[in-house]
């Protein structure tokens, strides 16, 4: 699938919404609304975190809402360190309260200055790779915490080499590159293909960032709950004869630490948490295992073992 959309900033002054969200529907072929990721600001140049909102986030939350164009959000990175970047993060968070967003919530992490200055990264160096992958793995988690759906945006190349792109797998992407067609290289889920209005929003005059999504994201927050988005309830054919919701409790694993951390903060975030936590062990001697019978005694815990 594919649906087009815009991402914006005080850049592009007053937007008028009643007329954009007809032109959104307009080259989505009449049968989508499209989207538009808003920029509600960005770090504070100094790199210790904290939020500087953008002076139109406002503005337009409010016009899509008014004009039913779904939308996500961004915000622009100058943090220096995992630490600044969740300060930033949480304070994100905080001016997203209160509204439902469609979209997923993006860090925007780009090029630095040639000497570094006000900046994690440097331009010309791929030395700091570590660091870069450290700030987008810190400030993602802290909206996954809170129940948003956390993605990374970079330019192709910021992606391929100044990050250690492996140890984002988990995480949404959205890619900027202003090329003719997509490639593989880097699993997005957001193309950001042009910056000169390449599908002509009247409006706008020649300078707009265009992109393309490849995903229900809109679907994908409602049926999970993320975003502001309560779960949806379950459809009248799963309930039972009492007419009661049927409950359900889900088993997931085995995982990595992690998947883990990421299920159980997600789960904690939707009000749920795991009923008990249980830890399975390879193969080990008898004399090993008694010690770890003897620590689940000490703590009054289940223990269970069977033959390899």
């Amino acid at each position: 699938m594919k649906i087009y959309g815009i991402d914006v900033s005080h850049h592009q002054g007053t937007i008028n919404w009643e007329k954009t969200a007809s032109e959104l529907r307009r080259v989505n072929g009449g049968n989508s609304p499209g989207f538009a990721i808003l920029r509600v600001g960005y770090s504070a140049r100094h790199g210790k975190g904290g939020l500087y909102t953008d002076g139109q986030f406002l503005n337009n939350v409010a016009g899509c809402k008014k004009y039913g164009v779904p939308m996500g959000v961004y915000w622009y990175c100058y943090d220096t360190t995992a630490e600044a970047a969740r300060i930033t993060a949480r304070q994100v968070i905080k001016m997203l309260s209160g509204h439902k967003f469609d979209y997923p919530i993006y860090f925007d992490v780009e090029y630095g200055t040639n000497d570094g200055s006000a900046s994690g990264y440097k331009y010309n160096s791929t030395a700091n790779r570590a660091n870069n992958t450290a700030l987008i793995q810190a400030a993602l988690e802290e909206l996954e915490k809170a129940g948003y759906y956390a993605a990374v945006y970079c330019s192709r190349d910021f992606f391929l080499n100044y990050t250690n792109l492996g140890q984002l797998a988990d995480f949404d992407k959205w890619e900027a590159a202003y090329t003719s067609s997509d490639t593989s290289a880097v699993q997005n889920g957001l193309w950001q293909y042009s910056s000169s209005n390449a599908l002509g929003i009247a409006g706008f005059g020649k300078s707009l960032d265009c992109d393309v999504a490849y995903k229900d994201y809109p679907t994908i927050m409602r049926q999970n709950g993320l975003n502001g988005y309560e779960s949806q309830e379950t459809p009248a054919d799963q309930e039972t004869e009492e007419g009661q919701e049927q409950q359900q409790t889900p088993t997931i694993g085995p995982m990595s630490r992690g998947d883990f951390d990421r299920v159980v903060n997600q789960a904690a975030a939707l009000g749920k948490a795991p009923m008990e936590y249980t830890v399975r062990f390879e193969a080990m001697t008898t004399a090993t295992a008694s010690k770890l019978q003897a620590t689940a005694k000490e703590l009054n815990v289940k223990y269970k073992s069977e033959w390899a």
